[in-house]
C-alpha cells in the first residue's frame, strides 16, 4: 500500500474492531487476536500487503538475525534496486547505524532504519501479532492459526514461512513487515 498513513489507520481501525486494541499479540485477549489476524489474511484491504515470517532456532546474535530476516523480506520483494525503509521494533538510536551498515553489507538499499514502539506505531503491533502466531503455531500447533496461516500462504499474503529454515540461525521472533 502507498499510503502508509492510510494503512495505519486500517491498522488501528481493525485493532478497535476486532477489540485487540493497541496491545501486544501475547496481551491481547486470544478470540480478539485470531479476528484480528484473521481479517488481515482476508479482508481485500489488506490486499496490498505482504507479511513475513522466518523462524530461526537459537539464534546466538539478536541483530544478526534480525539483519538476515530483513535481507530475506527485501529479496522476496525484489526490491533490490528499490530504497527500503526499515522500523525495527524497540530500535535505540545507537544502533540505526550498526543496521543501517549491516544491510547495505548484505546489498540491501537502506535509506533509514529506526526504531518504533509498539504502543505508537500500529505497523509495528502487526509485525508482532504475525510473530507472536507464529510462535504460538510453532509452540501449541494451534488448529486455528494453521487455517489462518495455510490461508496466508495460500492468498500470497505471508511469505517465507515454508523456507523459513536457513543454514545461518539469525534471531528470535524475526518477523519482519515492510
Amino acid at each position: 500500500m502507498e499510503d502508509s498513513d492510510k494503512f495505519r489507520q486500517l491498522c488501528e481501525d481493525l485493532e478497535r474492531t476486532s477489540r485487540k486494541q493497541h496491545v501486544k499479540w501475547g496481551k491481547a485477549n486470544k478470540k480478539n487476536r485470531l479476528v484480528y489476524l484473521r481479517t488481515v489474511v482476508s479482508d481485500v484491504r489488506f490486499s496490498d500487503i505482504l507479511l513475513f515470517s522466518y523462524v530461526f532456532r537459537k539464534p546466538k546474535d539478536y541483530v544478526r538475525a534480525t539483519v538476515r530476516s530483513i535481507d530475506l523480506a527485501v529479496a522476496n520483494l525484489h526490491a533490490f534496486n528499490s530504497l527500503v525503509s526499515v522500523y525495527i521494533d524497540g530500535l535505540v538510536r545507537t544502533q540505526y547505524k550498526e543496521y543501517q551498515v549491516r544491510l547495505r553489507k548484505l546489498g540491501c538499499h537502506v535509506g533509514k532504519v529506526r526504531g518504533r514502539k509498539d504502543e505508537s506505531e500500529p505497523l509495528i503491533r502487526l509485525a508482532d501479532a504475525v510473530a507472536g502466531a507464529t510462535r504460538d503455531l510453532l509452540e501449541y500447533k494451534n488448529d486455528e492459526l494453521k487455517e489462518i496461516f495455510s490461508s496466508a500462504i495460500k492468498q500470497g499474503v505471508l511469505v517465507g514461512w515454508r523456507n523459513s529454515i536457513y543454514p545461518e540461525p539469525p534471531g528470535p521472533r524475526p518477523t519482519v513487515y515492510m
